[in-house]
């Protein structure tokens, strides 16, 4: 750590590869990429491949304490962080119109989210 302040920044400035910190100092990863709905402005979590468990897990909004040009600190201790979800990335459809020119119906469709 340096003795710099850190600018706290927006959960759409977030960079890739930028270091999850537990509030207990242990960095347990780094971030893979946010859960959002950037249209809706919606900060659903960050999501960081875990150094200890292998895999992509996602820290929730709540669990997040700041976002700093630097890292992600998390209000989650190292073991607590443990407990977070694997991250399965979602395939979201919704109800509208679809289907070509003239011959338009209600069915599903894909959804940017």
């Amino acid at each position: 750590m340096t003795d710099n302040p850190e600018t706290v920044i927006s959960w759409r400035a977030v960079r890739a590869h930028s270091p999850v910190v537990a509030s207990d100092g242990v960095e347990l990863g780094h971030v893979t990429e946010v859960a959002a709905l950037p249209e809706e402005d919606i900060f659903h979590g960050v999501v960081f491949r875990h150094r200890v468990l292998g895999h992509d897990v996602m820290a929730p909004a709540d669990a997040v304490d700041k976002i700093t040009e630097r890292a992600v600190y998390l209000k989650s201790s190292s073991n607590d962080a443990e407990k977070f979800e694997r991250f399965h990335e979602m395939h979201v459809q919704r109800l509208g119109l679809t289907g070509l020119f003239r011959w338009k119906h209600l069915g599903w469709k894909d959804s940017s989210e």
